[in-house]
């Protein structure tokens, strides 16, 4: 349930400089694009008809960035991308909101602690 005064409209996430790491270790140091996150979207077998769910979202985040696994700073890294993006954290996302929560992330993910990083399912209540 986004407010309605969400900031999507007002942030082209696709033109923004990346203030994160490198989403991908090909060592190209290419930009990513909206058609990349789409076609990734498609190629996990999402349905791009549909809203995603914020499950699904995680879900192509992760793939987007090639883990296997993600801990609880990815969660808060991507749930602060859908307050940026959508207004808040939903159950479920418009598809171009959902790729922009995604390129959002991607501009701005740091990374995790790795000390201090754990898996999401080891949280409480996971």
């Amino acid at each position: 349930m986004a407010p309605a005064n969400s900031s999507s409209s007002r942030l082209d996430v696709w033109s923004m400089p990346s203030r994160g790491i490198t989403w991908c270790d090909c060592g190209a140091d290419h930009e990513l694009t909206e058609e990349f996150v789409f076609n990734t979207l498609i190629d996990i077998g999402l349905n791009p008809a549909h809203m995603l769910t914020h499950s699904e979202l995680v879900e192509l985040t992760a793939e987007v960035w090639s883990y296997d696994e993600v801990c609880r700073f990815f969660h808060l890294a991507l749930e602060e991308s859908a307050q940026r993006i959508h207004g808040g954290i939903d159950e479920r996302y418009p598809l171009r909101e959902a790729l922009s929560i995604v390129g959002y992330f991607s501009k701005t993910w740091q990374g995790c602690p790795e000390a201090d990083c754990t898996s999401w399912d080891d949280e409480p209540g996971h």
